[in-house]
């Protein structure tokens, strides 16, 4: 009996080398444990740093975008509000006209007379203070339109040494002991070596370079530049036809030149019956910001309407003295994309790295801002709808970026 409750001291030392060896190995499990946490928040921190880095320069991209973009629209708006003053110039002129050739014919009248001479008296004074007012307001916009050209090419030259600036900031916000690196171009090419290549300076010294926005700015028109024709009185055997617009043209320097002409004639039937035919030119102006026009152009349809009076305008055409210099401005790159529109960061701490991309994109949504016409619109710098975002890194990336690192 005494035999089985005897303690066995052997058994109690095996016991407790086997607790030992589970604590030891616990204690490794939870120290394991917690260096993989230190390693995961770490990495989260990093993955946030590199996140917020890459995000802020693919905003910057898209600021500059949109800012390329409200300036091009900038230039258009200029160039429609020059166009629209020499338009008003020539149609007071037009105007005044009409009030000469009205008081002259009237001025036999008793009491008639007097009022067209005082109307053509008022109609004068202000056609030639208009005229002053139209010269200074087309000096400013043309001082507008070279400014706002030398700050496009002074943004785009400047932006390739401010985004790295900015990238450092966000990162030395976060720490000091941290450091970064940024690749384009699927991770092979450093950052922004191929952004600047996303946009490209065009003037409108040539023709073809010019071409585009020129387009752009006519169809940008007001219907008053774009066509001032109607009908003054419209009786079934007579009316006083008005016809008239504003031209474009370019000078030798590449410099845009605005030219606008009206005209004022009475169109008949003849034995009552048929189609009008113009009969009296009634009154006529025309106007030219710098260069004098000798030759037909459309003028809204003046010359196919109003032929006596139109050849009277344009003959007698003035010039508001603003010789129109070339400009500049900033349109997408025709160069092969390679990713130019994407930034990827890498961040490093201490045994390890973290990577993010960002990328500017053009967007236009139909709900928001539909189009009338139904298209699609491709990326332009002519609407500023460039927003930045976050990507995923693509297997692409990836092998740029094992291949970098590996060399």
């Amino acid at each position: 009996m005494s035999v089985l409750t005897a303690s066995n001291p052997r058994a109690k030392g095996q016991t407790l080398i086997l607790m030992i060896g589970v604590l030891l190995l616990v204690s490794l499990l939870l120290f394991a444990v917690t260096d993989m946490g230190k390693h995961a928040r770490r990495q989260w921190y990093l993955q946030s740093v590199a996140d917020n880095a890459s995000y802020s320069a693919a905003v910057a991209m898209s600021r500059q975008m949109n800012f390329l973009a409200l300036t091009n629209r900038a230039l258009i708006g200029n160039q429609v509000a020059i166009a629209q003053w020499v338009g008003l110039a020539s149609y007071l002129a037009m105007l005044d006209r009409t009030a000469d050739n009205l008081e002259a014919v009237t001025s036999f009248i008793p009491y008639l007379g007097q009022i067209t001479r005082a109307l053509s008296t008022i109609i004068s004074r202000i056609e030639e203070g208009f005229e002053q007012v139209v010269k200074t307001l087309i000096l400013f916009q043309s001082a507008v339109i070279q400014g706002i050209s030398a700050a496009q090419r002074l943004l785009d030259a400047s932006f390739a040494i401010e985004l790295p600036l900015l990238i450092q900031d966000i990162v030395s916000k976060h720490s000091e002991e941290l450091s970064w690196e940024a690749y384009q171009g699927g991770g092979i090419a450093p950052f922004p070596s191929l952004w600047w290549r996303k946009t490209e300076v065009r003037n409108t010294k040539n023709k073809n370079e010019s071409k585009e926005l020129e387009e752009l700015t006519l169809k940008s028109l007001d219907p008053f530049s774009k066509s001032r024709g109607y009908d003054w009185v419209n009786v079934f055997t007579h009316k006083i036809v008005k016809r008239g617009g504003t031209e474009l043209s370019r000078n030798r320097n590449g410099g845009w030149d605005w030219h606008a002409l009206d005209s004022v004639s009475l169109h008949g039937r003849r034995w009552f019956i048929g189609s009008f035919k113009e009969q009296l030119p009634l009154g006529w102006g025309a106007k030219a910001q710098d260069q004098r026009r000798y030759h037909r152009s459309n003028y809204g349809g003046a010359f196919r309407s109003n032929s006596m009076s139109s050849r009277m305008a344009l003959a007698q055409m003035g010039s508001l003295n603003d010789e129109p210099r070339r400009f500049s401005f900033m349109r997408l790159s025709s160069f092969l994309n390679m990713s130019m529109d994407t930034v990827i960061v890498k961040v490093s701490g201490i045994k390890q790295a973290a990577y993010a991309k960002s990328r500017t994109s053009f967007n236009r949504p139909s709900s928001v801002f539909p189009r009338a016409d139904e298209y699609i619109e491709t990326d332009n710098l002519f609407n500023a709808l460039w927003e930045a975002e976050l990507v995923a890194i693509s297997d692409i990336d990836k092998i740029g970026i094992l291949g970098r690192e590996a060399l």
